[in-house]
């Protein structure tokens, strides 16, 4: 039985996940942003003028030349501007007026959906779910660190 209920969780895990991903990937391309470029956006508003190319893509764990064909995509688009460093070795990567209003709109959207998400849950409802995520996590990280396999932050 139990062997049962632990594949119907997993399943619920994969589809839930799937279909918020799904929902956020339409909200962010509504807001005329693909997934990549709002994920480095959001990293470069928090980071401010501190992010590299190099220090995104190994963030992301992408290539540094998606990480060039998205900062030039936000770059054409005015939410990002990049100049030389002061050494002449790197871009400084800085977000624009433009940047900063798109990332507060995205913040707005992910808010209002979350509360959506989680509308009709009780606060207990809410701590129970964290505690098993926490879990799980806890539980993933044991088994990498007992048998090896996968990355260490996905």
């Amino acid at each position: 039985m139990k062997e049962e209920l632990v594949s119907r969780a997993i399943a619920g895990m994969i589809t839930t996940d799937r279909m918020h991903k799904s929902m956020i990937d339409a909200k962010i391309n509504d807001i005329g942003l693909h997934r990549g470029q709002h994920f480095i956006l959001m990293h470069i508003a928090e980071e401010g003028a501190l992010a590299s190319q190099k220090e995104i893509a190994e963030r992301f764990n992408i290539s540094q030349a998606a990480v060039t064909g998205a900062l030039r995509k936000l770059e054409t688009d005015g939410y990002i501007s990049r100049s030389l460093g002061e050494d002449n070795r790197y871009n400084r990567i800085e977000i624009t007026e433009k940047g900063r209003e798109m990332v507060e709109r995205s913040r707005k959207l992910f808010r209002e959906t979350d509360r959506y998400l989680f509308s009709g849950f009780t606060e207990e409802e809410l701590l129970d779910y964290i505690s098993c995520l926490e879990k799980i996590r806890a539980n993933i990280e044991s088994y990498r660190k007992c048998c090896g396999s996968g990355k260490e932050n996905l």
